[in-house]
């Protein structure tokens, strides 16, 4: 998906953010995990250890609608965690 107008992600979030952005309706994306381990800063506290995320299982993201979501607080998108687990 990168071209040379690509600018690198602030966060997760923003990586999560532009990717549900290219998607057009009726499309699934779905990862699957298996035993991965996430290192998460706390953002309201840098010096505290970090939360860590287990992930076992896959995340499904379905959109709907007719074009591309215009974000993900637009009412477009939806995830759901289909056994996933996280610790």
């Amino acid at each position: 998906m990168a071209d040379a107008t690509s600018q690198p992600a602030s966060s997760w979030a923003d990586t999560a953010a532009s990717l549900l952005s290219k998607l057009s309706g009726g499309v699934e994306l779905t990862c699957a995990f298996d035993q991965i381990e996430l290192q998460v800063p706390n953002a309201q506290n840098p010096n505290a250890a970090p939360a860590t995320w287990r992930l076992n299982g896959s995340l499904r993201i379905k959109t709907r609608g007719e074009g591309p979501a215009t974000g993900i607080s637009s009412g477009s998108t939806s995830a759901a965690a289909a056994g996933s687990r996280l610790g």
